[in-house]
């Protein structure tokens, strides 16, 4: 079954506000409100992790139009192959 993360639409409990993520079936619908407080939620796009057995190299990774990220030190991305994107992608505070 998928996962789904799911977000508050304006103000809710702390949550929903901070998103969460739920299992459902793809035969399930969407979530209209949050389980906990009842506020409206909306279901959130995220990038999927896709693995590959080959790794490519920055120039292929540019002809293909991709961007690549790599996790550094301190939980942030940084920007290693492609064009696109924001260059560095900072953890988020707690």
């Amino acid at each position: 079954m998928p996962l789904y993360e799911y977000a508050a639409v304006g103000k809710g409990c702390p949550k929903c506000r901070k998103g969460f993520e739920t299992v459902q079936k793809l035969s399930e619908p969407k979530l209209k409100k949050c389980p906990a407080c009842g506020k409206p939620v909306e279901r959130i796009l995220s990038a999927v992790g896709v693995h590959t057995k080959f790794a490519m190299s920055k120039s292929k990774l540019n002809d293909l139009g991709m961007t690549k990220y790599q996790k550094t030190s301190d939980g942030s991305y940084e920007r290693t192959a492609g064009h696109k994107g924001p260059k560095l992608i900072r953890k988020p505070e707690d």
